[in-house]
C-alpha cells in the first residue's frame, strides 16, 4: 500500500488537469479495494464536489441538498478523523427523507466506504471518500491518519491550482467595481447596503451586478455568486 500511496502522490503532483487527478484517484481507489472516489468541500450552503460517482447520483445529491442529511457528512464533522461506514448501518426507519437517501445511495452503488475529513478555515469542511457497492471493504492497515490528511490536502490544493490556471475569456473578466459589488453580494448584502458602503447609488450597484451576470452567464445574483466562487473569483 505504501507503493500505491507514493505513486498517487507523484501522480497528483504531476497532474496538469482534472482528468489526470480523476485517473490517479480512481486507480488508487481500486488499489484499496474500492470502486469510486468523491471529494467534497462544504462551506455553509456552498458545495463543491469532484468525484467518479454515477452522474445521476451526483445530480440527485446536489439538487436534493442531501449533504444536509448525509450520515457520512454528519459523522465526518463529528469525528474529524478517518472512519469507515456502511449504508447498512443507516436507519432504515425514521424520517422518510433519510430512508430515501439510504435507498438511493445503495441503488447507485454507494454501499460502504472510507472517509477522510479535514477541517478547513472559515467553517469549511473537506472530505475524501472511497466507496464501494459491496457490503464491506477492509481499510488498508498502512493507510494511517497522517497520510490520509496529506492526501486530502494534496487533492484540495491541486484542484485549486488547476482551477486558477484555467484560461478565462477576456470578455468574462470582471471590472474592479463589478467584483466589488459582487463581493458584497456574496456576503449577503443588499444593493442598498452595498451602495451605502461604497458611496454610490443603488442603481449603480445593480448595474454592476447585471453586467457581471451577463459576463458569467448567470441567471440571478445567487447563481452569479455560485459561479464566481466556483471559478475562484472571490475570496473565502
Amino acid at each position: 500500500m505504501d507503493g500505491d500511496f507514493r505513486s498517487l502522490v507523484d501522480m497528483l503532483e504531476a497532474a496538469q488537469d482534472e482528468t489526470m487527478i480523476r485517473g490517479a484517484l480512481r486507480h488508487f481507489a481500486r488499489a484499496c479495494g474500492y470502486e469510486r472516489f468523491a471529494y467534497l468541500q462544504k462551506e455553509g450552503a456552498q458545495i463543491k464536489t469532484f468525484n467518479s460517482y454515477p452522474k445521476p447520483w451526483e445530480g440527485v445529491y446536489l439538487s436534493a441538498d442531501y449533504s444536509d442529511i448525509d450520515p457520512v457528512v454528519t459523522e465526518a464533522k463529528r469525528k474529524w478523523n478517518v472512519f469507515s461506514w456502511s449504508a447498512e448501518d443507516w436507519p432504515a426507519r425514521g424520517s422518510s427523507q433519510l430512508r430515501k437517501f439510504r435507498d438511493e445511495a445503495i441503488d447507485h452503488g454507494i454501499r460502504c466506504g472510507m472517509t477522510i475529513p479535514v477541517e478547513g478555515g472559515y467553517g469549511a469542511s473537506m472530505m475524501l471518500t472511497f466507496a464501494s457497492s459491496q457490503r464491506k471493504v477492509d481499510v488498508p492497515i498502512a493507510f494511517d491518519e497522517k497520510k490520509a490528511i496529506q492526501l486530502v490536502m494534496m487533492v484540495h490544493y491541486r484542484l485549486k491550482i488547476i482551477a486558477a490556471k484555467t484560461v478565462v475569456n477576456p470578455k468574462q473578466v470582471l471590472s474592479p467595481r463589478e467584483n466589488y459589488c459582487l463581493t458584497w453580494a456574496a456576503k449577503g448584502k443588499t444593493t442598498l447596503t452595498t451602495a451605502a458602503v461604497a458611496g454610490i447609488s443603488a442603481r449603480t450597484v445593480q448595474c454592476n451586478l447585471d453586467k457581471a451576470r451577463e459576463k458569467l452567464g448567470a441567471e440571478s445574483v445567487p447563481h452569479l455568486v455560485a459561479i464566481a466562487k466556483d471559478r475562484g473569483l472571490l475570496d473565502s
